[in-house]
């Protein structure tokens, strides 16, 4: 059984998430000059749909954006194959 409370209707950052913010922070970059950055490299980008990303929702639509991310900050990155491809 879950109890409802404020802490369980919370989101929490995925660890992918959570090292964007660390490395945007250690970069002295906000959320807006990643999202400019993406949309520069020409990705449809907002900073919701970035939010989304940190925090896990709709990542398999958006691999590229995720590559992209992860490379423009330093974060390795293994590529993800689905089966059969």
């Amino acid at each position: 059984m879950v109890a409802f409370n404020e802490a369980s209707t919370r989101r929490v950052l995925s660890p992918w998430g959570a090292e964007v913010k660390k490395r945007l922070i250690d970069r002295s970059l906000k959320q807006d000059d990643l999202v400019s950055m993406l949309r520069y490299q020409g990705y449809s980008v907002d900073k919701a749909a970035l939010s989304n990303l940190l925090y896990g929702i709709g990542v398999s639509n958006r691999q590229p954006e995720i590559e992209s991310i992860s490379e423009l900050l330093d974060i390795p990155y293994s590529k993800q194959t689905r089966p059969g491809t």
